[in-house]
C-alpha cells in the first residue's frame, strides 16, 4: 500500500486526482514576493490544495505562492496562495522535500475554474454550489 491514500481509500471531502510527477510542474514563491524562489513537481491534486515536492522543506504554517502547468494536451495552468499544512519528508532526509498545501485563495476565479476543469475531465467529481462559492 503507498504511504498516501490513493482515490480508492480516499476519505476526503473533495477528490484527488494523482498526477506523473515528472510531468508537472510547481514553482513557489513566499507570499508577496515578486521571484518565484523554487521549482518542482507535483503528486496529487485536489481543488483544495495538493501534495508536492521541492528541493528543500518549507515550514509548515509558511504562506507561499504557487504557479502550476499541469500535464496533457491542453496545457493547463493555474495560481493560487496557500499554506504548507504537511512535511512529509523527515528532517533528516538528503532528497526532496514532499510537502502538502491548501489553498487559502486563487490568482482569479479563472484560476479556480481552470483547475476545476481539468480535475472534472478526469472524472473525479462534479462540482458543488458550497465549492463554487469558495472560488470566489
Amino acid at each position: 500500500m503507498p504511504p498516501y491514500p490513493t482515490n480508492a481509500d480516499n476519505q476526503r471531502e473533495h477528490p484527488r486526482i494523482n498526477l506523473p510527477a515528472m510531468y508537472t510542474l510547481v514553482r513557489a514563491r513566499v507570499a508577496g514576493s515578486s521571484k518565484y524562489t523554487w521549482t518542482g513537481h507535483l503528486y496529487d491534486l485536489s481543488v483544495t490544495g495538493m501534495r508536492f515536492e521541492l528541493d528543500m522543506p518549507i515550514a509548515t504554517g509558511t504562506e507561499i505562492e504557487v504557479r502550476i502547468m499541469l500535464p496533457g494536451k491542453d496545457h493547463t495552468s493555474f495560481r493560487a496562495t496557500g499554506k504548507v499544512v504537511r512535511l512529509h519528508s523527515d528532517a533528516e532526509d538528503l532528497g526532496p522535500a514532499i510537502m502538502g498545501l491548501h489553498f487559502d485563495h486563487f490568482r482569479s476565479p479563472m484560476d479556480y475554474h481552470r483547475l476545476l476543469a481539468y480535475i472534472e475531465a478526469r472524472g473525479a467529481y462534479r462540482e458543488t454550489t458550497q465549492t463554487q462559492k469558495r472560488a470566489a
